[in-house]
C-alpha cells in the first residue's frame, strides 16, 4: 500500500476526476459533509465551506491510496473505505468534509479521497502533507490488514511516471542493467556515458569517497546514487565489486577508483609530450599496476626532463583528489545529499548559541 498526496486548490477539475464513471468506474465508497447529488453538488458543498477560512491557498486536499494487484480479491469497498479513513484518521484528517472514490480501470485497487483542508470549525488541517508520516501510516496499515507490501521497483509502472520520478526510475533501470556487466567503476563510468548518463564520485576534504552520483545529461537531472535506490548507494555498489573480484577491500587503493584515470588519457598525454627511451613503457594493455608504477618512476626528481614532465603530468591526474561539492542541473545534489551510507555525524557538536540582545 502506498500513498501520494497532491494538495491544490481546485475542487471541481479534481471532483470530475475523481468521480469519472464512464472512464474509471469510479464508485463512491464513502463520504461525510457533502452533496452526493452531482459533481457539482460536491464541489459547491466543498468550496462553501472552504470560504470560511480567508487567505488559505491550498485548501483542496487530494491523496490517493494505491493497492498491489495480489490485493484485488481481499480489498473490496468495505475494507477499503475503512482502511482509507483509518489512514485518515492517523494522518490528523479529522472534523472535515470527504468523499472517498474507488476507481476500477487499473489492474490494482486504489483510491482517491479528496477532503477539505478548512475543517468544520473554520480552522486549517496541518500535518496532511507530510511525506515521511505518511510513509509511516501505510506500512503500519498494511500490516494491520495483511496486505502485500510491494516488492520494489520492478513492478512499478513505467508508463505512468512523470517529471523527476521518470527519470528516476530511468537511470535506476539503466543503470542496475549496466552493473551486470561492469567489474570495475571505470567500466561502469563508460557503460553509463554512452547511455547520456555521467557517474561522479563525491568526496571528503581528506579526498576519501562519501558517495557516488549519477546524471540524466539530457534533462541535466542529478540524483545520488542512494536516493534512487538504497542497491545503488556507493557502498552497495562498490562492495559488490570487491566481492565479485575478491580485491582489496580497501576502494581507495584501487587504480579504477580514481574518477580520473583513464588509459586512453595516458596514452594521449603520453603523445603529446613525447617518451624518452630511458622511461619505462606504459601503453593503454599495461596493467593497471605497471600505470600507477609508470607514473612514479618517470616522476622522480633525477629523472630525465621528457620522462619527469610525463611522469608529472600523469600522476597529477591520476593522484589528484576529486572533490565534487555540487553537480548541475535541476536535481543538482550538494555533498550532504550524497552521502550514502555514512550521515553527517555530531553536526552541533561545536556549535555555541548566541546569546540575544535585550
Amino acid at each position: 500500500m502506498i500513498a501520494k498526496i497532491h494538495p491544490g486548490n481546485n475542487f471541481g477539475g479534481l471532483v470530475n476526476y475523481a468521480n469519472d464513471i464512464e472512464k474509471k468506474d469510479a464508485v463512491v465508497v464513502a463520504s461525510y459533509g457533502v452533496s452526493l447529488a452531482s459533481n457539482t453538488a460536491i464541489t459547491a458543498s466543498f468550496k462553501v465551506q472552504a470560504k470560511t477560512h480567508y487567505g488559505v491557498k491550498d485548501f483542496v486536499g487530494h491523496i490517493s491510496l494505491s493497492f498491489s494487484p495480489e490485493d484485488k480479491d481481499k480489498v473490496d469497498n468495505e475494507l477499503m473505505a475503512k482502511i482509507a479513513q483509518d489512514y485518515m484518521r492517523r494522518m490528523g484528517i479529522v472534523n472535515t468534509q470527504f468523499v472517498i472514490f474507488r476507481h476500477q480501470d487499473q489492474p490494482h485497487p486504489h483510491v482517491h479521497i479528496v477532503y477539505n483542508r478548512v475543517d468544520n470549525d473554520g480552522n486549517i488541517i496541518k500535518g496532511d502533507c507530510s511525506f515521511s508520516k505518511s510513509a509511516a501510516i501505510t506500512k503500519a496499515l498494511t500490516r494491520k490488514y495483511g496486505l502485500t507490501f510491494g516488492k520494489g521497483k520492478k513492478n512499478v509502472r513505467r508508463d505512468r511516471l512523470t517529471g523527476k520520478d521518470a527519470i528516476k526510475y530511468h537511470l535506476y533501470d539503466t543503470i542496475t542493467a549496466a552493473l551486470k556487466d561492469c567489474i570495475t567503476w571505470q567500466q561502469l563510468r563508460k557503460a553509463l556515458s554512452e547511455k547520456g548518463i555521467s557517474l561522479d564520485f563525491v568526496r571528503n576534504s581528506d579526498g576519501s569517497v562519501r558517495g557516488v552520483t549519477f546524471t540524466d545529461n539530457e534533462y541535466q537531472v542529478t540524483f545520488s546514487g542512494s536516493k534512487i535506490d538504497r542497491s545503488l548507494s556507493f557502498g552497495r555498489i562498490d562492495k559488490n565489486m570487491v566481492n565479485i573480484y575478491q580485491i582489496n577491500d580497501d576502494p581507495s587503493d584501487r587504480p579504477e577508483f580514481y574518477p580520473h584515470y583513464d588509459t586512453e588519457y595516458i596514452t594521449h598525454i603520453t603523445q603529446q609530450y613525447g617518451q624518452n627511451s630511458q622511461d619505462r613503457q606504459s601503453t593503454p594493455s599495461d596493467s593497471t599496476e605497471d600505470a600507477f608504477n609508470f607514473t612514479q618512476a618517470s616522476g622522480q626528481e633525477g629523472g630525465t626532463s621528457s620522462g619527469s614532465g610525463i611522469g608529472a603530468a600523469i600522476a597529477e591526474v591520476l593522484l589528484q583528489p576529486h572533490v565534487v561539492l555540487s553537480s548541475g542541473g535541476g536535481g543538482g545534489s550538494s555533498s550532504k545529499d550524497d552521502d550514502d551510507d555514512d550521515k553527517e555525524k555530531n553536526k552541533n557538536k561545536y556549535y555555541t548559541p548566541r546569546k540575544r540582545k535585550r
